[in-house]
C-alpha cells in the first residue's frame, strides 16, 4: 500500500532498525531533505531522553522527522513543546473518541494522566531529529508512572497510515507559523492542554525539587514555584503526583520495564 502524506514529506519505511532517530540522523549526514519521515514497524534499542530504554513492540506509531526550522540555536529548545501540540492535535482528529489530549513538560502527551506518546528531540550538525512514538495497541510499564495507548483508551482501529499523514499536516503548520511568527501562540495552544498546572510535582536531573507546576515562560521554561519562589526549570524530568498511582478501572500493561520516549 503506497502511504499518501501531504508535500512536501517524504517517507523513508523500514522494517527494523535500532532507532529511527538512529536512522534518521544518517539519512540527514547523507544530505536527506527536510520533512523526510523516517517510520519503522519495530525499533530494537529505542532511546528516550536522558538514556532511558523506549520499549518498542510492534504494532505502534514510531517515526522520527528531519526538519531544518528557521529559527535562532537558542530557540530549539522549544521544539519538543511545538512537536507535543502537534501529536496532541493528530492524536485527537484521529481518535475523537479518547479523552482530550495533555502535553506535560517537556516532551509527553497524555490521556486521563496516563502517557500515550513520548517525543525524542536531538540536534545535528544542520538538521533538528525530531522522534516522535505514540502507542496506538499496547503500551509497556513505566517506573513511577503509568502508561496507556489509544486502544486501551477507548479507539482500538486508530491506522497507522491516517495518523501519520495527519501528524504531518500538524506539524509542518505548527513549524511554519513558528518560524514566521514566533513561539507565543504554540505557548498559548501549549498551555490551554497542559497537565499538571497548580499540581504537586518532582523535578530530577541536573536540579531536583519537590514543587507546584506554575506555568511556561515565554521561552519555553518550565516556571514551578517551591519553598515560596518561582523557578525556571530549563531541564530534567517531571513527574506528576497524579501520575504516579493507578487509576481506578485500569490496570497497567507490565509486560516490558523501563520506558520513556
Amino acid at each position: 500500500m503506497i502511504v499518501r502524506l501531504p508535500p512536501p514529506f517524504r517517507l523513508v519505511e523500514r522494517d527494523a532498525v535500532t532507532s529511527t532517530n538512529d536512522a534518521a540522523i544518517e539519512l540527514a549526514e547523507a544530505g536527506a531533505a527536510a520533512w523526510t519521515v523516517v517510520r519503522a514497524r519495530l525499533q530494537t534499542s529505542g532511546r528516550g531522553r536522558r538514556g532511558r530504554v523506549f520499549v518498542s513492540p510492534p504494532g505502534n506509531s514510531y517515526t522520527s522527522f528531519i526538519l531544518k526550522p528557521r529559527v535562532s540555536s537558542r530557540d530549539l529548545p522549544q521544539m519538543s513543546l511545538i512537536a507535543g501540540v502537534a501529536v496532541a492535535e493528530s492524536i485527537e482528529a484521529s481518535a475523537p473518541e479518547v479523552a482530550p489530549a495533555r502535553c506535560k513538560w517537556p516532551n509527553d502527551i497524555l490521556l486521563n494522566d496516563a502517557k500515550v506518546a513520548g517525543i525524542l528531540v536531538e540536534t545535528g550538525s544542520d538538521a533538528v531529529i525530531v522522534g516522535i512514538g505514540i502507542n496506538l495497541v499496547s503500551h509497556p510499564g513505566i517506573k513511577d508512572a503509568i502508561a496507556t495507548d489509544l486502544a486501551s483508551e477507548g479507539a482500538p482501529g486508530v491506522d497507522r497510515d491516517v495518523l501519520l499523514a495527519t501528524l504531518c499536516r500538524c506539524l509542518k503548520e505548527r513549524v511554519t507559523d513558528w518560524e514566521n511568527s514566533g513561539f507565543d501562540s504554540h505557548r498559548r495552544a501549549w498551555l490551554d492542554r497542559a497537565a499538571g498546572i497548580g499540581a504537586r510535582a518532582f523535578l530530577s536531573g541536573d536540579t531536583s525539587m519537590e514543587g507546584r507546576v506554575v506555568g511556561l515562560a515565554h521561552d519555553g521554561a518550565l516556571i514551578m514555584e517551591s519553598d515560596g519562589r518561582h523557578m525556571r526549570v530549563v531541564s530534567g524530568t517531571l513527574r506528576l503526583a497524579s501520575a504516579t498511582h493507578p487509576r481506578p478501572g485500569k490496570i497497567p500493561n507490565r509486560a516490558a520495564s523501563e520506558a520513556q520516549p
